[in-house]
């Protein structure tokens, strides 16, 4: 399936306008305006050398600046319970690939070590009156880890780019539009320089974008700051 990218997405300032705002900080206080401007910077990343193998406190605090909420006895399994073989299956994903990249097909794959590793995530369920995880939160849990690899999603981007109501295809159409799409990288990359946003990665910046689209929007409060 087609990724339905609004065609204000495509122009690259009005695109990195968002991508600024999202970083920056509030004009009263300094401090972040979204705390999401910390999900790569909190404990130095999920993929710098030091822990790129292994899930850490530091992750699933930094998976809450995503607004979602990692109770206890999840965060439990995940650094106690479950962690040699949720960490083996990471240590299958090397950090440096790609979406777009040709190894990655294998790594996304279903039944993949990516796709075996989200699901052992989101179906973590540490007590019979427990939510599980869930999709959203494995996905940003994964994201932070392989920030090149794995793209966020949550209700905001499924609505922008209208998503199907069950969506199985996600890393996979995002990966076909990357490589077969209208120079959609060289844009991402474009958007990236211009916002100076050169921590991020490219999926991060399409994840930025998207959300700060359906956040503020066309029509928002500072829509009328923006260039277009």
């Amino acid at each position: 399936m087609a990724i339905d990218i609004p065609g204000k997405l495509r122009d690259e300032d009005f695109a990195a306008c968002l991508v600024r705002r999202y970083l920056a900080p509030g004009s009263t206080t300094g401090r972040a305006r979204y705390s999401g401007a910390y999900f790569e910077r909190i404990g130095g990343g999920g993929d710098r050398p030091e822990t790129a193998y292994q899930f850490t406190a530091e992750d699933l605090l930094a998976v809450t600046m995503l607004s979602v909420r990692i109770e206890g006895y999840h965060a439990l399994e995940v650094l106690c319970y479950q962690a040699t073989e949720l960490n083996d299956l990471l240590a299958q994903i090397p950090p440096g690939i790609a979406l777009q990249d040709p190894e990655a097909g294998t790594l996304i794959a279903q039944g993949g070590p990516a796709w075996r590793l989200w699901d052992a995530i989101c179906d973590i369920e540490p007590r019979p009156e427990s939510n599980r995880i869930g999709p959203v939160a494995a996905g940003k849990l994964l994201a932070r880890k392989r920030p090149h690899l794995i793209p966020v999603y949550d209700s905001r981007i499924k609505k922008v780019l209208k998503r199907p109501r069950t969506d199985n295809q996600w890393w996979q159409d995002l990966r076909a539009e990357l490589i077969n799409g209208q120079g959609l990288v060289q844009e991402l990359e474009a958007v990236r320089d211009k916002a100076g946003a050169g921590h991020m990665s490219l999926l991060r910046v399409f994840d930025v974008m998207c959300w700060m689209f359906s956040w503020e929007g066309e029509h928002g409060p500072y829509a009328q700051e923006m260039p277009g």
